[in-house]
């Protein structure tokens, strides 16, 4: 890691700043919950700072029709151990990236920018 990717990881330790950060639980909640239903309806450029310091823009969905390919595991019978449930982590977002055709996440907390395309289901009518 480089000077510059070191003071970059600083900064985003010590400060609290962006939009997300700045709201409460409720308020980060809803946001989540608008961003994961866009996504599920079609693709979003999210533009966020990595761990390491650097910047991403990655084209993604949440959208089967676009390409996210899910895998559901299957229950074998007669297991005699059971896993335990995963703990779901609301600090990041798992998304299918477009580009590199794979399973890649986003912290929240590190989103610069969400570009997405207003989509309308409606015709309007003139007289």
């Amino acid at each position: 890691m480089n000077f510059n990717k070191e003071q970059v990881w600083r900064t985003l330790k010590d400060q609290v700043g962006n939009y997300y950060s700045q709201q409460s639980e409720s308020e980060r909640e809803e946001f989540r919950k608008w961003v994961k239903d866009l996504l599920r309806s079609q693709a979003a450029v999210v533009e966020f700072v990595k761990a390491d310091g650097d910047t991403r823009v990655m084209t993604c969905t949440l959208s089967e029709q676009l390409g996210a390919h899910y895998v559901t595991r299957e229950i074998v019978e007669n297991q005699e151990t059971t896993k335990p449930a995963k703990k779901i982590n609301t600090d990041a977002c798992a998304v299918w990236d477009l580009n590199q055709s794979a399973w890649r996440s986003f912290r929240w907390d590190r989103v610069k920018s969400i570009e997405f395309t207003l989509e309308s289901n409606s015709t309007v009518q003139s007289n």
